[in-house]
């Protein structure tokens, strides 16, 4: 059997491995768009602000592509899906498959805002290309822009100002971390990123970028010229897509596929953060993160060699760093009702019920147990016997299986 597969990500290499670990003989085709050996895009902020060297990015050699028989080849990007004739179009080549996954992950969002695409000093901070080309721009900038707030944009705005940048950011929603945080939450968040020197605007829409000989030289938002020489868009990602025009293969926000990462074209799988799927009867949803895509290449790796694995659902737990401050939080921002903890030294705590059930939480200084919280909301657990004790730094699975007589809460 020959299985090709498209991305060299975090999904690709589970599929890979488990494909490898489970049959020894099929033939295993990688098309990578990029050039190198797998990395983890995790800490290319910290690679940007220089406290992660290079090497430590890589989390498989040159060589591993070759112990585990799998083709790689580097450069190559799909441009075309055939199903008909079962193959793929990299270039001028066409790639025959038996089985096919589809594992390209997601492109960073750019926004229509006149001058941003193309202007030089103007990157996005998803990919070892991107954060090498903000490293040789840091050679005369000394002003930055960072436009969204999200978990990489906070990420790069900590490596900017960790350079010693002056940083302005800038998001258009009312709060900074909008998709993780309500206003309170945020506001400690805010508190923080000003108390290191970052100047936050929230409720402010970017204009257009100025661009001069060096290449950027200000953005206009809200009527106002903010001086930059380096610019970082941070708008959001979204599922690579770009592939499937003509295939036949549905897509809503990401490739929908079913429990057991099929699509709805036969021989034809995806796993990733390209992928969407049911995570709760009522909705679909895309939640790219790197346990998501482990899990779901390794599932889908199975299926492909006819293997039963279903996939238990997307985990949507969103985690970071801000100077050194811990963020977490998962399912809805409001319920309820509403348990709180907090120790008078910054940390607080929320966890969000719904008809006595976990619905939602969101973590600050403290967020120990948030991988516990989450997988009772995951699983309906009725949580009502717990109390506030629920929401303590303290909880953990033990508690679960314990009389809370037992428990000693510091």
């Amino acid at each position: 059997m020959k299985i090709v597969i498209i991305g060299n990500g975090p999904a690709a290499i589970s599929a890979a491995e488990t494909l490898r670990a489970q049959d020894q003989g099929c033939e295993i085709v990688m098309l990578s768009q990029e050039k190198v050996p797998f990395y983890s895009p995790c800490p290319l902020a910290e690679y940007v602000e220089g406290s992660v060297c290079r090497e430590r990015l890589f989390l498989r050699d040159a060589d591993f592509y070759a112990r585990n028989a799998i083709n790689i080849r580097y450069g190559s990007p799909v441009r075309r899906i055939e199903p008909s004739a079962r193959r793929v179009w990299s270039g001028d080549e066409a790639v025959a498959y038996d089985r096919l996954l589809i594992a390209s992950g997601s492109r960073a969002f750019v926004p229509p805002i006149p001058g941003l695409a193309g202007a030089r000093g103007v990157f996005e901070l998803k990919t070892l290309d991107d954060a090498e080309a903000i490293l040789r721009r840091l050679a005369f900038a000394r002003r930055a822009v960072v436009v969204g707030s999200g978990f990489i944009g906070l990420e790069a705005t900590q490596a900017l100002v960790r350079r010693g940048l002056e940083v302005t950011l800038l998001e258009a929603r009312e709060h900074v971390l909008p998709a993780m945080l309500d206003s309170e939450m945020a506001a400690l968040v805010e508190r923080r990123l000003v108390e290191h020197g970052v100047r936050v605007r929230t409720g402010c829409a970017v204009e257009r970028i100025l661009e001069g000989a060096d290449g950027v030289r200000a953005v206009i938002a809200d009527g106002d010229e903010i001086p930059c020489e380096l610019l970082v868009c941070a708008a959001g990602v979204r599922a690579d897509l770009s592939i499937l025009e003509g295939s036949g293969i549905a897509s809503e926000r990401g490739i929908l596929v079913d429990a057991w990462m099929r699509t709805n074209v036969e021989h034809i799988f995806a796993a990733g953060d390209v992928i969407e799927r049911p995570d709760a009867p009522e909705k679909n949803r895309v939640a790219p993160n790197w346990p998501n895509a482990v899990s779901s290449g390794r599932i889908a790796a199975y299926n492909m060699l006819g293997i039963d694995r279903r996939h238990p659902g997307l985990e949507a737990v969103n985690v970071v760093r801000v100077f050194d401050m811990p963020i977490a939080s998962f399912g809805v921002q409001t319920g309820e009702t509403c348990l709180r903890w907090q120790d008078g030294a910054g940390a607080v705590r929320k966890v969000l019920l719904e008809s006595g059930r976990v619905a939602g939480g969101q973590l600050i200084g403290e967020i120990n147990g948030a991988g516990v919280l989450h997988e009772m909301m995951k699983k309906g657990t009725a949580v009502e016997r717990f109390g506030t004790h629920l929401v303590h730094p303290g909880f953990g699975y033990i508690h679960t299986m314990e009389p809370l007589r037992a428990v000693k809460w510091a």
